[in-house]
């Protein structure tokens, strides 16, 4: 299915404000009266752009949206933070998995501060 035109156009201006996960573009736009399908291929052709960068199991932008999260909410990584973090990277469309691997390591490093 090609994307439709002005649902890609109400994403990139959505992205002009700030930044969208693909799965969170896809949510929003569907919201805005468009199908699921329509949202996916709209979402989908933003990535194709580069407009969006979040992807689902890239660890680098994972570990950059847990420290902008993190830093926007005045947070220190600790155990009582590591729930709402997995939270937010869900909601951001990141792979569980990867989030699992990510917060194990965080937790490693909360262990160990030399491993850093």
């Amino acid at each position: 299915m090609s994307p439709n035109k002005d649902a890609v156009r109400l994403g990139a201006e959505l992205l002009a404000v700030r930044d969208y996960s693909e799965k969170e573009m896809t949510e929003r736009l569907t919201r805005r009266g468009y199908s699921p399908d329509e949202s996916r291929a709209a979402a989908a052709r933003l990535v194709e752009l580069g407009l969006i960068k979040i992807a689902g199991n890239d660890r680098e932008a994972l570990r950059t949206a847990a420290r902008e999260y993190l830093l926007k909410k005045g947070k220190e990584l600790k155990p009582s933070t590591l729930s709402s973090l997995a939270a937010f990277l869900a909601r951001k469309g990141f792979d569980e998995d990867l989030i699992e691997e990510y917060l194990c390591e965080a937790a490693e490093v909360m262990r160990d501060p030399e491993r850093e």
